[in-house]
C-alpha cells in the first residue's frame, strides 16, 4: 500500500497551479504553453482555451470560462467527486458508497470529447460559439 503522503501530491500540484493561474493571465504572452495542434492545423482541440477558462474560473467568471472552453466548465464539477472516490478506494475505505462503474463509460466519455472536438470546429452557427 502506498503511503498517505503520496496522495497529497496531486492536491499540492493543483494548489500550486491555481496560485500561478490566479497571478498570471494566460491571455497575455507569458510562459504558458500554446496548443501544438492549433499551431499546426489552425483548428481547436478539445482542450483549447482550458488555460484561459481555468484562469477565468479562479476569478469567478463562469460565463467567460464557458466561452473559452465549455467542455471544461461542464466536466469540472465531476472532478472532486471522482477524486474523492479514488482517494477512498486507494486507502481501502469503501464501506459507505461506491462510484458506479459502467462498461461503456470510457466509450461515452471519448464520444463526448470527440463530438465536442468536431462541433467546435464547424464554421456554422450555433457551433461557432464553441470555438475558443
Amino acid at each position: 500500500m502506498k503511503r498517505p503522503e503520496y496522495y497529497l501530491l496531486p492536491v499540492v500540484t493543483v494548489a500550486a497551479l491555481a496560485v500561478i493561474y490566479v497571478a498570471c493571465d494566460p491571455v497575455s504572452p507569458a510562459f504558458f504553453l500554446h496548443c501544438p495542434f492549433r499551431r499546426l492545423t489552425g483548428l481547436d482541440c478539445p482542450g483549447c482555451g482550458s488555460q484561459r477558462a481555468f484562469h477565468a474560473l479562479l476569478h469567478g467568471e463562469v460565463a467567460r470560462a464557458a466561452d473559452y472552453n465549455l467542455l471544461l466548465v461542464v466536466s469540472l464539477p465531476f472532478l472532486p467527486v471522482y477524486t474523492y472516490y479514488r482517494l477512498r478506494t486507494a486507502t481501502g475505505d469503501t464501506r459507505r458508497w461506491q462510484l458506479p462503474s459502467y462498461r461503456y463509460t470510457p466509450h461515452v466519455i471519448f464520444g463526448l470529447v470527440a463530438g465536442f472536438w468536431l462541433l467546435r470546429n464547424l464554421p456554422v452557427y450555433p457551433f461557432t460559439y464553441l470555438a475558443s
